[in-house]
């Protein structure tokens, strides 16, 4: 725990000495600290001045929970969600404790606060208000906007963020310039109409982190390597952001395909993720997961995710969301918590993030490198346009799930060892 010594006060420095010499005894202490037994003494039961090297080599031998108890006088207890509840309530009629609360918030969770300041989760009330916007407007206008914005909100989650949003438009690009475009152009209207009225800093923050694609979408990706996204992997603490991170790599597929997949889209009996989605433009058809991936969510992750809507599923349904569809979602977290996740274990490897999109990238390249063919590829990451695929598979092209899969097993990449 990083704490700045040098804004304790007298007490608190003393309390965390006194913590220090509960903890290993006087004599030890005084060892550890570098001081002589009778000067750490007096430092704890007279008014001489702790010097802040002391306290900071102190603070280092203390656990959170034994800091927290030492500056603040607070015990870390077990905390279920409604007692989370009641603390944000009372922060909201209690400017007192709400100025405390968000103090304490920052200085423990201000890397997290950060990643999820810069999100705004789009209500259906935002909605209606865009859509109120385009009165005295041609139908035909607010048509075209509002069917851009509904597909972009329902691919993005209804959760705008700056990489949410870059992503998408990778991937849009990736199907059609006039698409990406038209879509860029309706969120950047609807940032400017309504979520500039709720945050001004975060709508600056969300219009300015995404350009409108003139031509053709230019974007370098990441040159990335299995042992570097095994390492990655293996540096995520989240275990719902471990599996996500997991299913990008190795199946290809979108980010917003991954996470808008339902528990009944999943079938591990079988090793078939089906995505089953087509529009106009692009058709999604099915991926795999390897055997060893199977073991792995069955093994840990499902047993983390159950447990997860074991504990939460009350406070959904005390916000009023529909608990059915939440606990349908093989992912049932917030995708910034995330991303947020996905990026330490970027940063912990490669000391820099990269786009979750590159791993959509990384697939393609990879199968190509071992000799997949590109039309079988474009197949397995949903790239062949419904007219395209039908006719491929009626006249020229006949593969079935098995041989999809036999190549996937084969030539796919691979996070996890086999045991």
């Amino acid at each position: 725990m990083l704490i700045d010594v040098s804004k304790l006060d007298e007490q608190q420095r003393k309390r965390i000495l006194k913590k220090l010499i509960d903890k290993l005894g006087l004599t030890q202490a005084a060892k550890m600290l570098d001081v002589g037994r009778s000067t750490l003494y007096r430092y704890v039961n007279s008014d001489q001045s702790i010097p802040l090297e002391v306290v900071k080599k102190a603070t280092e031998m203390l656990a959170p929970d034994e800091l927290s108890d030492a500056i603040y006088g607070l015990k870390v207890v077990e905390v279920d969600a409604t007692t989370a509840l009641s603390v944000v309530i009372k922060a909201m009629k209690d400017e007192k404790f709400r100025n405390f609360f968000v103090s304490i918030l920052y200085q423990y969770l201000g890397d997290y606060l950060k990643s999820a300041s810069s999100t705004h989760i789009v209500t259906e009330e935002d909605v209606k208000k865009f859509e109120k916007s385009f009165q005295g407007k041609s139908k035909e206008t607010r048509r075209l906007r509002m069917r851009y914005l509904r597909t972009a909100l329902i691919r993005l989650s209804y959760e705008l963020s700056p990489d949410g949003i870059r992503d998408l438009l990778a991937e849009l690009s990736e199907e059609s310039s006039n698409i990406a475009r038209h879509t860029a152009n309706s969120l950047k209207l609807f940032i400017k109409t309504v979520v500039k009225e709720k945050n001004l800093q975060l709508a600056q923050l969300l219009y300015n982190s995404f350009k409108v694609p003139k031509s053709k979408y230019k974007y370098k990706p990441q040159p990335l390597s299995v042992d570097t996204l095994r390492k990655i992997f293996n540096n995520i603490d989240h275990l719902g952001a471990k599996a996500f991170f997991l299913l990008l790599a190795e199946s290809g597929l979108r980010v917003g395909e991954v996470y808008s997949l339902k528990m009944n889209q999943l079938d591990l009996e079988n090793r078939i993720i089906k995505v089953m989605k087509e529009s106009e433009t692009k058709r999604a058809y099915i991926s795999f997961v390897h055997k060893e991936t199977k073991e792995w969510l069955q093994g840990v992750y499902f047993p983390y995710r159950e447990e997860f809507i074991r504990t939460y599923e009350h406070v959904v349904k005390q916000i009023g969301a529909d608990v059915e569809a939440w606990k349908q979602k093989l992912f049932p977290f917030q995708l910034a918590d995330l991303r947020a996740s996905i990026k330490e274990g970027m940063k912990k490897v490669l000391g820099k993030e990269f786009r979750l999109y590159d791993l959509r990238s990384f697939f393609a390249s990879y199968l190509i490198k071992n000799g997949v063919s590109p039309m079988i590829v474009n197949i397995l990451q949903g790239r062949a346009p419904p007219a395209q695929f039908q006719i491929l598979q009626n006249h020229y092209f006949v593969m079935s799930e098995i041989e999809l899969q036999r190549i996937f097993d084969e030539k796919g990449p691979k996070l996890l060892s086999p045991k």
